[in-house]
């Protein structure tokens, strides 16, 4: 290893060593370095970690890191408080040069200067990696067509993004990229992951029939926000393809629906609520199988459940909406089974 090289290499071992693993470990392209580079820079020594966003370098390292896509991430790995004031304005109107929106020019030229007056900053090779995170961002906040990013817009993106339930304006500026990807499914706050899981239980049984068993028809009902086509691009998986669509499944069993009811000939939002909660009751546990042949078993888990009953509520209150039942919440089997069925291509999303 001749002398440069060497220097080289122990550099990047030194800044390397200085930092937590998984950062290391999760660097990727051409700006490795320069991100490096970003978080010497942005430090527990140098800033105020209960002011992550007041600092134009911090600001960037979340956007260089994986982070782009998850910026809750890089604060927990960063030590900072998860919980930060919004990204000032003072910072943002410096990067903009005072202008109202930032452009990618704008932010490929902060990216250098931050940089530029760091000790031993290293600049990156390719540029192009630091435009594919602003279009990251684009996309996210419905920039894609001008790519100029208002302040309120990108503070949002800090400060949601990382929110479960929260959805990008579109997956992609890329529009073959963001055809291919499986629709986020926007979800209230007070749903804690209770959908992730039934639509997790759902997939035991899901081969059967997607309104043919209880956990199933859960998941659908907490699909109300999107539509039980998107359910099933996230119950199969890839190398199933095409992927079966909603008016392919057949209707609501008579058997679950008198289930869930008790008996009763219409369903109430009692009904759900009791419904739901119990589907989260003693979980089902994967043994080993292949999709569609899984070996489950019935678990002492439980939850997690909603933060609040209002959960059900507002989704049944969607449901009640598309049957026609708002004033009394409470749907006949013939109306509940048309909503399974027909909701996703009906392109109607009533709410009470």
């Amino acid at each position: 290893m001749n002398g440069l090289i060497s220097i080289l290499y122990l550099g990047l071992v030194g800044l390397a060593s200085a930092l937590p693993s998984s950062l290391v470990a999760r660097q990727d392209g051409p700006t490795t370095i320069s991100c490096l580079s970003l978080r010497n820079s942005c430090n527990a020594t140098t800033v105020d970690l209960n002011n992550f966003y007041n600092y134009a370098s911090c600001f960037l390292l979340t956007t260089c890191l994986q982070g782009v896509e998850n910026p809750a991430q890089v604060l927990t790995e960063s030590q900072a408080p998860a919980t930060q004031p919004r990204l000032t304005e003072s910072v943002f109107y410096a990067m903009s040069n005072g202008n109202s929106y930032m452009t990618q020019q704008n932010y490929i030229d902060a990216y250098y200067y931050q940089i530029s007056i760091t000790p031993g900053g290293t600049y990156p090779d390719d540029v192009s990696y630091i435009i594919d995170q602003w279009l990251t961002i684009a996309a996210w906040t419905g920039f894609c067509a001008t790519e100029n990013i208002p302040y309120t817009n990108l503070a949002d993106w800090l400060e949601y993004s990382s929110v479960p339930g929260v959805c990008p304006a579109v997956a992609s500026c890329d529009a073959t990229a963001a055809a291919a990807t499986i629709p986020c499914v926007p979800q209230p706050i007070t749903d804690n992951g209770s959908c992730a899981e039934m639509v997790a239980q759902c997939q035991f049984w899901v081969t059967g029939g997607l309104f043919q068993n209880e956990y199933c028809v859960l998941a659908s009902f907490c699909y109300a926000w999107s539509n039980t086509d998107v359910l099933l691009q996230h119950e199969y998986p890839y190398y199933i393809s095409p992927t079966p669509k909603t008016s392919q499944q057949a209707t609501l069993s008579e058997a679950v629906f008198y289930n869930m009811t008790g008996g009763a000939a219409s369903m109430t939002q009692q009904n759900a609520i009791d419904a739901y909660y119990a589907g989260l009751t003693g979980t089902w546990t994967w043994y080993g199988g292949p999709f569609g042949a899984e070996s489950a078993q019935k678990s002492t888990n439980n939850g997690p459940y909603p933060t609040s009953v209002d959960y059900v509520i507002e989704f049944w209150a969607i449901i009640s909406a598309w049957t026609g039942f708002c004033d009394t919440r409470t749907i006949p089997y013939s109306n509940l089974a048309d909503y399974l069925s027909y909701a996703a291509t009906s392109g109607y999303h009533p709410t009470c």
